[in-house]
């Protein structure tokens, strides 16, 4: 099973997987700048149900052209007392495909 998500709005954190969505066996995240002139700057974590913020990437420059693969340690508890996944985007965008087993 996969997800995407496509991110065009920028400095507006997106939620990829909420609370509860139960996308837990994540065996990869794929970011791609989809932008045509501009280096995208993605931070990427989960936020626990206090709002805490855990990061995975942290304003992490992805250019032109470019994806960025995530395969090692990225599953999570994506349960109703689990994590949500968030991505922010301060320039460009992105497209985000998540892929569980």
């Amino acid at each position: 099973m996969a997800q995407y998500t496509n991110i065009t709005n920028t400095g507006i954190p997106t939620i990829i997987s909420d609370r509860g969505d139960n996308f837990n066996n994540i065996t990869s995240i794929l970011i791609t700048n989809t932008h045509d002139s501009t280096d995208v700057d993605v931070d990427l974590y989960i936020q626990d149900t206090s709002n805490n913020n855990f990061y995975l990437l942290k304003n992490t420059l992805i250019p032109v052209g470019v994806s960025l693969a995530l395969t090692d340690n990225v599953k999570f508890n994506n349960s109703s007392n689990g994590y949500s996944l968030i991505a922010n985007v301060t320039a460009g965008s992105v497209n985000i495909h998540l892929k569980q087993n």
